[in-house]
């Protein structure tokens, strides 16, 4: 059989799938000129994200991404926005605690940026939209953006915007390399070449006024909007920048084959009966089987640590469709002469509730096998850490038997080393101690059960090892028994490692022998 180049194959996907071929040498692997030549894309600062987002700030949005400070840009616009009219400051902290959801005010910053992007410009900050086509998280601070208007004036945010417009661009062009790496990426997987659209658009543009590593995605049709907080490293928020991307590529599929889709609708009563699933889901077919395909690509292109339980995990949210789209794409990577877009179709039309249920039954039995699992690591860790906590129960009572020790409280050191002995009857230091208080008490039998236990004790330190030997063999010489003195001593020659001078008492012992 007559073997097919690459690249004619490539080619061939390309045409099959109805793209725009785009330069042939990107699709091989090889560099464009820039991001905006693989997809249609806009880089771009934004004065009204800036304004609504100082209102914001000036408002009492103090959220900051756990383990991160606050960004330099909006520390320093915070410091300046303390100088604004005090009537005006007391306004828009009375709406934002009014209109404030949760606790640590993470949920509310979407509904801002949100608001943001259907404003006009300044100085008016107009809605560009009738009120009914205000997405629901917006519409309910809506009345923001006549605060805002004012804000814009009394603020002089014109000028505060001159000031810190450069440092927005720094921000925009550091995400480039990024960009392009994800965007490579997924055409690679989709097997697709660069492509632009004449009827939609990627817009990314900079919010230095949010907490760090935030991504908001808003899809205002044909505009994609991407708004990237601050970040410490572009690349942390590669994941989030793709699943926008996605949404990009996939949602004019999903409305393609939507009449498709709908003979399964009835499937979305499943997926409301998942525990996880959020309120932006609900009722809402098309964005549930999208995210399902989306979390499922994301999987495939960056594997979880954890298959399983990401699975469980997945499907919990209500994305119900990702066993059947995984066992899909398990398929598609298979196959080396099509295109994604191509092979959405019948990734699409294969759908059966039948699947789907059973799926739900594979995931019930995986997250009990995963719950038996779980409760055996904890069960575990807390075996683990109640043995730490021991020993550092055991390792308190040997201090401080230490430290009376070394003041001649014996019976009190005494106490602490049998109290000891009940945490850890093997505990060879405790009968070194305890050898030693018999020994300054001159109960020299007695000392020498408990240098003889020590001696058995397995874990012991080398130098105690070493005087616990030397003393019984001290003992033994005392009691006339040269011969098993000698024993003794030998033993303590023959060890190695620091034993704190016993070697040399040994070898003393051993010439003072008759």
């Amino acid at each position: 059989m007559k073997r097919i180049s690459k690249s004619k194959i490539l080619l061939l996907v390309s045409l099959l799938c109805g793209v725009s071929s785009g330069p042939l040498s990107v699709l091989m692997g090889q560099s464009s000129d820039s991001v905006e030549a693989l997809v249609n894309i806009n880089l771009t600062v934004d004065v009204r994200i800036f304004t609504v987002m100082a209102a914001l700030n000036a408002a009492g949005f103090d959220y900051e991404t756990p383990g991160r400070e606050m960004s330099e840009v909006r520390q320093s616009v915070r410091q300046e926005l303390q100088q604004i009219d005090p009537g005006l400051l007391e306004q828009l902290q009375a709406f934002y605690n009014e209109h404030r959801q949760g606790s640590d005010g993470i949920d509310n910053q979407v509904a801002y940026v949100s608001l943001a992007l259907l404003l006009s410009g300044p100085p008016h900050f107009k809605l560009t939209v009738k009120e009914a086509e205000v997405p629901p998280d917006a519409r309910r601070v809506l009345g923001f953006g006549q605060l805002v208007q004012e804000f814009y004036q009394k603020a002089d945010i014109e000028s505060l915007w001159k000031r810190y417009q450069p440092a927005y661009a720094e921000e925009l062009e550091s995400y480039r390399p990024v960009l392009r790496e994800m965007i490579e990426q997924t055409l690679q997987y989709f097997r697709i070449p660069p492509r632009t659209v004449l009827d939609r658009r990627i817009v990314l543009i900079p919010n230095l006024l949010n907490a760090k590593n935030i991504v908001n995605a808003r899809s205002l049709e044909p505009v994609y909007y991407i708004v990237v907080g601050p970040t410490d490293d572009p690349a942390e928020n590669h994941r989030q920048l793709q699943h926008g991307y996605l949404h990009f590529l996939l949602d004019p599929l999903v409305e393609k084959f939507g009449l498709q889709l709908l003979k399964h609708s009835d499937l979305m009563e499943l997926a409301h009966r998942q525990p996880q699933l959020d309120a932006q889901y609900q009722n809402k077919y098309f964005l549930v089987v999208a995210e399902s395909l989306i979390e499922t690509i994301l999987w495939k292109i960056h594997t979880p640590e954890n298959p399983d339980r990401e699975l469980v995990n997945l499907f919990r949210q209500g994305f119900i469709f990702v066993p059947y789209f995984q066992r899909g794409l398990k398929r598609y990577e298979q196959t080396e002469l099509i295109s994604f877009p191509f092979y959405v179709e019948d990734l699409f039309k294969n759908i059966t509730k039948s699947q789907i249920e059973e799926d739900e039954k594979v995931i019930a039995a995986l997250e009990s096998d995963l719950r038996v699992e779980e409760e055996k690591e904890a069960e575990s860790r807390q075996r683990v850490q109640g043995e730490v906590d021991r020993r550092n129960r055991v390792n308190s009572l040997l201090n401080q038997a230490a430290v009376l020790l070394s003041k001649r409280e014996f019976l009190s050191a005494r106490e602490q080393l049998r109290n000891l002995l009940r945490e850890d009857p093997e505990n060879g230091n405790a009968y070194f101690y305890l050898a030693q208080i018999a020994s300054q008490q001159e109960q020299h039998e007695e000392a020498v059960q408990y240098y003889t236990r020590a001696t058995e004790s397995q874990g012991v330190p080398e130098w105690v090892q070493g005087w616990s030997l030397l003393r019984i063999g001290n003992y033994q010489a005392f009691q006339g028994d040269f011969r098993g003195a000698r024993t003794y001593f030998d033993r303590v020659l023959k060890m190695k490692g620091d034993l704190r001078g016993a070697r040399e008492e040994a070898q003393n012992s051993i010439e003072k022998l008759p």
